[in-house]
């Protein structure tokens, strides 16, 4: 009784902030409701991922992913080509339009790209876009990129989400975070800080006869049985990322519906470089205590089928994956390790992770249980996202995150997984993980690069710090509301939905 009633006030706290219009208007307006989880940061290069509803709609890209096929598709560009992975030319639509009527031309390019290097702003790509030798405006509707070493795969670097295209006359260092701008299909039109903001359709949008509905209005709300609410009662049309208990609740109603766009990854990262996870036998013990099927009944999914288990960051459905058989759970051998390792009697540790994440809590409890028997003494420590991210992250000894998949697996090698990368959670600096990130980078031909994607995997399973379970990304729906698209790249196409009033 006592979860129920502070749901149910926190429920009503939510309803009382909604903005203006929280309600669908009894004019001929069409809005569309979101709720999401509370942002930390918003603005491009230093965006942390929450908030994708809002950033995806005010933001466009260079390219994009088709949410159907999986397939690259021309956006901002019309095209690209590269002969030898070095010189990449790229031609932009003609007629794009920002926000606030400044023309898009290859100067935003350029501008954008030069800035993942301001170290000032300490952009999240940078180490990607290290690579950029040169970059050039051939002219108003051509740009030019020169790299320092061979990237048949550089374009796809250009999907991530902090790689909006900016304008280079807007002071996104001032305004970023209150009054994010860019030539999306939506424009922001009320922003209130880690509750609400209010989006209204972009008349001047580049893609003609979209989007579709007039307004967005998204919620911030930091408990997602209160979003699901919200949703039940009529107030919101979306929710991201619900578990698979709410799934089912919805599903047993009339007027819901549940998609999976993706899967997704919740990593439990070993910090390597304090202990105990300095030692590799340390590690390797945590992996031997793991089960995998006990682990995907936790995420009420089913192994090899909903959920996937390995100890590397690709995710199992990468052409990319290498096919490692489980090693096995044997706590025998896990115990021999910790004694080898200088704790015959066992060790205390705080794991960390976002308790209001879907599948994080009940992943977290199934791994302390599953550890314990060879003496891992697990003890938890859950926070709200937002807090976890802004406090813990990076910081624990053993932690358990939320990953989003890379249409490309680079850019997350990259980010998480390079020496001194800014999202290297699990603070690794492994000679030969580089080595290998690098070689998967610059190599041309596809079945070289293939066999690189091998020893890399093959490597973290015999000393890397992570154990990755992957989960299917979950959005619950009014089933008034049409054509809800989100591909890999995590951000939703809310131009092309609509929803019957």
């Amino acid at each position: 009784m006592k979860k129920i009633m502070v749901t149910s006030l926190l429920l009503i706290a939510v309803v009382f902030a909604l903005p203006a219009g929280g309600q669908q208007e009894a004019d001929e307006s069409m809005i569309i409701r979101v709720a999401e989880q509370v942002p930390n940061l918003l603005t491009i290069g230093s965006w942390d991922g929450q908030a994708f509803s809002l950033n995806g709609s005010i933001y466009d890209y260079l390219v994009e992913v088709d949410a159907h096929t999986g397939e690259l598709v021309p956006s901002m560009a019309t095209g690209w080509n590269s002969p030898d992975g070095i010189v990449w030319t790229f031609t932009l639509r003609k007629g794009i339009t920002f926000h606030d009527g400044s023309d898009f031309t290859a100067e935003d390019v350029v501008f954008t790209i030069k800035r993942t290097q301001d170290k000032q702003l300490g952009h999240l790509k940078a180490e990607d876009f290290k690579i950029v030798d040169r970059i050039i405006a051939v002219d108003d509707y051509t740009v030019e990129i020169t790299l320092n070493t061979p990237n048949p795969t550089f374009v796809y670097l250009l999907t991530d989400y902090n790689m909006a295209m900016l304008s280079s006359e807007y002071d996104y260092a001032s305004k970023g975070e209150t009054n994010p701008m860019g030539s999306g299909p939506f424009k922001l039109e009320r922003l209130i800080p880690k509750e609400s903001a209010v989006l209204t359709a972009f008349d001047n949008y580049w893609n003609e006869g979209y989007p579709i509905a007039d307004e967005l209005h998204i919620y911030f709300v930091p408990d997602i049985d209160a979003s699901v609410s919200l949703l039940e009662s009529g107030e919101v049309d979306i929710v991201t990322q619900i578990n698979p208990t709410l799934k089912n609740r919805l599903e047993a109603q009339d007027g819901f519906t549940v998609v999976a766009p993706y899967q997704e990854s919740r990593i439990v990262a070993m910090r390597t470089d304090q202990e105990p996870f300095d030692d590799n036998r340390v590690r390797l013990a945590l992996k031997y205590t793991m089960d995998p099927e006990v682990l995907a009944l936790a995420s009420q999914g089913i192994i090899g089928e909903s959920v996937f288990y390995n100890e590397n960051p690709l995710v199992n459905t990468l052409a990319q994956h290498k096919e490692i058989p489980h090693r096995g759970r044997d706590i025998a051998k896990a115990k021999e390790l910790l004694a080898q390792a200088g704790y015959p009697n066992g060790l205390t540790v705080d794991l960390y992770y976002p308790s209001d994440h879907p599948y994080s809590s009940e992943l977290a409890q199934t791994i302390k249980e599953l550890a314990a028997p060879a003496g891992f003494d697990l003890k938890l420590n859950g926070s709200p996202r937002d807090i976890y991210l802004s406090q813990y992250w990076l910081n624990g000894t053993i932690q358990l995150t939320g990953w989003g998949v890379r249409v490309d697996p680079t850019m997350l090698l990259r980010l998480a997984y390079y020496s001194g990368a800014p999202w290297n959670e699990s603070h690794l600096s492994n000679p030969e993980v580089d080595r290998l990130i690098d070689a998967i980078s610059s190599e041309v031909d596809n079945q070289k690069r293939m066999e690189f994607y091998a020893e890399l995997q093959d490597v973290f399973f015999e000393e890397g710090p992570i154990i990755n379970i992957q989960v299917p990304y979950l959005v619950g729906l009014n089933a008034a509301l049409s054509d809800y698209r989100q591909p890999i790249t995590m951000l939703p196409q809310l131009e092309y939905a609509s929803i019957e009033q």
